[in-house]
Parts: C-alpha cells; sequence; structure tokens
C-alpha cells in the first residue's frame, strides 16, 4: 500500500534555534510544505533544509547526526557554530 501525502511527514534533527525551529519538530504533509513551514529559519541558516528529514529516513537520521563521518552531522556542527 503506497503512502498518501497525507500520512507522511517529516522533521527537523538538528539543533534548536531559539524563536525560529525547534529540535524534533514536526511537519505533516510534503517536504514542499516542511520547506514553506520552516522557510524563515532556512533563509538564515540555509543548511537547516538538510536537515530536515522524512519520517520513513528518520532513524537511520537520528543516528547519523550523531556520528562524525557524514553530512547530516558536519551540517549540525557547522549549525551549532562548531
Amino acid at each position: 500500500m503506497e503512502k498518501s501525502a497525507a500520512d507522511s511527514f517529516y522533521c527537523y534533527i538538528g539543533p534548536s534555534i531559539t524563536g525560529l525551529i525547534q529540535h524534533g519538530d514536526i511537519c505533516r504533509g510534503t517536504r514542499k510544505k516542511a520547506l514553506t513551514k520552516w522557510d524563515e529559519a532556512i533563509k538564515k541558516y540555509p543548511l537547516i533544509k538538510t536537515l530536515i528529514v522524512a519520517g520513513d529516513k528518520l532513524p537511520e537520521a537520528r543516528l547519523k547526526v550523531k556520528k562524525p563521518g557524514n553530512a547530516l552531522h558536519k551540517n549540525y556542527q557547522r549549525i551549532l557554530g562548531r
């Protein structure tokens, strides 16, 4: 059975930025909808876009963001300013 857009969601796995975006924030629907929701944060920190992941990729992405040696971890650290 194919998932519909209504069943899908996107999650931000980067660091929280006060007033802009919170770690673990979820947007139901399409990637386009998620990017629109977090547009202001993405304009200030373009790397945020790389840390918005589809729900079906979330378990793997959460592990990668904590482990050095991949783009998710590197972008997380860059947003933190490290």
